[in-house]
C-alpha cells in the first residue's frame, strides 16, 4: 500500500453547514499526520486564521461574484484552474485530488495530467433530484454526475442510503461508504432539567421541510399550549414561513433565532428534535443531538436510520403534520423510556469521531493510489 504524501483538496465554496465541518475536521486531521495539505476554496482570511492549521497551504479563490446563484459556477471555474496550476507543480507519486463539492471540471483535469481523484458525495443523489426546487437544473446535474462520476478514482458517501443510490448509476462498483469524521469527543453531559421547547436546527429551505414541523406543532399545541417552537437556522424560505405561522395563528408560540455558531444550549434544553428532511446525506444535527442527549423525531431521509439506528429510532412521514404530532405528544408523555433509548443510541455514536473516520478515509485514499 502506498503511503499518501500530498493531497489537493477541492473545496470552491466555502459556506456554513455541516460538510465544512466535515471539511475542517478532515484537513486538519491530516495535517497533524504529516501529510501535506493543498486546499483550495474562497475562504476568507479571517476564517482561514481561525479554523485551520497555520501549515495548511491555502489557495484562494478571489469571490467576485455578487449573488448566490452566481458564486457556484464561478468558483468552479477559477478553482479549476487553480488545480491546473497546482498540478503542473507537484509531484505525482503518492499524491491525489480530494473534490469534497461535487464538480466535473476536475475530473477532466486530473485525467489530462494522469492523477487521481476521489469524490466526497455528500447527499442522496436521486431524493436531491426528486425534491429539488429547479427540476431542469437538477436534471442536468443528475446527468452530469452520471456521466462523469464513473470516469472519478473513488467516491466516498456517508450513508446508506446515499451508497445505495449511487450504486444505481456508477458502472463499476467504486463507491465507499464512511461515515462524517465530525464529532471530537463524546459528550458526558450530567441531567439537565429540560425546557417545553420543541426543537428544530437546518437551513430554511424546501429540502428541510420546515413547513410539516410548524403544520404539526399547531396540532400539538390544541393540548399543550405552553410550548414553544425554536426554530435554528437562515434561508430562502424564512419570511414564507414567518407568514405561514401568521396564517395559523401560532406566531407567539414560535421564535425564529437564525443561524447560531454553537446551538449546544438548546440541545440541551429543548425537550424534542424535529427533522423530517426530504432528503440529506449524513445529517449532523441528528449526530449533535443525540449526543447532547435530546430525542429526535426524523423522516426516513438519508443517513437518519445510520445514526438513530432502526431499532431506536423514531420515525415519520415526511409529509404528514398529523401523524408528526401524535408522534410529538408520544415523546412527551413516555420521556423516560425514550430517553433511555437514546442513550442506547448514543453508545454508537463513536463511529463519527473524527480521529477514526479520518483514518479510514486516509485508508481509502491509499488504496486508490495503488
Amino acid at each position: 500500500m502506498k503511503k499518501i504524501k500530498n493531497i489537493i483538496v477541492l473545496y470552491p465554496s466555502f459556506e456554513r453547514g455541516g460538510a465544512t465541518a466535515n471539511l475542517i475536521n478532515f484537513v486538519n486531521a491530516c495535517d497533524k499526520k504529516k501529510i501535506k495539505i493543498y486546499l483550495i476554496t474562497n475562504i476568507t482570511r479571517k476564517d482561514q486564521k481561525k479554523l485551520f492549521n497555520n501549515s495548511i497551504k491555502i489557495i484562494k479563490i478571489d469571490d467576485r461574484s455578487n449573488t448566490n446563484s452566481f458564486r457556484r459556477f464561478y468558483t468552479s471555474i477559477f478553482s479549476s484552474l487553480k488545480l491546473i496550476k497546482l498540478l503542473k507543480s507537484i509531484e505525482t507519486k503518492n499524491s491525489l485530488v480530494f473534490s469534497f463539492q461535487s464538480h466535473i471540471l476536475p475530473i477532466l483535469i486530473t485525467k489530462l495530467f494522469g492523477r487521481k481523484i476521489i469524490f466526497r458525495n455528500s447527499e442522496d443523489i436521486i431524493g436531491a433530484t426528486k425534491y429539488a426546487e429547479n427540476k431542469l437544473t437538477a436534471y442536468l446535474i443528475f446527468f452530469l454526475k452520471l456521466l462523469f462520476y464513473n470516469f472519478s478514482d473513488g467516491i466516498i458517501t456517508n450513508s446508506t442510503k446515499s451508497k445505495e443510490s449511487l450504486d444505481k448509476i456508477i458502472m463499476k462498483k467504486k463507491t465507499k461508504l464512511i461515515f462524517n469524521p465530525y464529532l471530537k469527543k463524546i459528550d458526558k453531559n450530567k441531567k439537565i432539567k429540560k425546557r417545553k421547547y420543541i426543537l428544530s436546527v437546518g437551513r430554511l429551505c424546501k429540502q428541510k421541510n420546515q413547513k410539516i414541523i410548524i403544520k404539526a406543532f399547531s396540532i400539538f399545541t390544541q393540548k399543550y399550549p405552553n410550548y414553544k417552537l425554536i426554530l435554528i437556522g437562515h434561508g430562502p424560505d424564512k419570511k414564507i414561513l414567518i407568514n405561514f405561522c401568521k396564517k395559523l395563528n401560532i406566531k407567539r408560540n414560535i421564535i425564529f433565532k437564525g443561524w447560531i455558531k454553537n446551538p449546544k444550549n438548546y440541545y440541551l434544553n429543548s425537550k424534542v428534535l424535529i427533522f423530517p428532511s426530504l432528503y440529506e446525506g449524513l445529517p449532523n444535527t441528528l449526530i449533535d443531538a443525540i449526543n447532547y442527549n435530546l430525542p429526535c423525531i426524523s423522516s426516513r431521509c438519508s443517513g437518519a436510520e445510520d445514526i438513530l439506528t432502526k431499532k431506536f429510532g423514531i420515525f415519520t412521514p415526511h409529509d404528514d403534520p398529523k401523524f408528526l404530532a401524535k408522534k410529538i405528544e408520544f415523546v412527551i408523555k413516555n420521556y423516560r423510556n425514550v430517553n433511555l433509548n437514546v442513550l442506547r443510541i448514543k453508545k454508537k455514536l463513536n463511529r463519527f469521531l473524527i480521529q477514526s473516520q479520518t483514518s479510514k478515509y486516509l485508508s481509502y485514499c491509499e488504496d486508490v493510489l495503488k
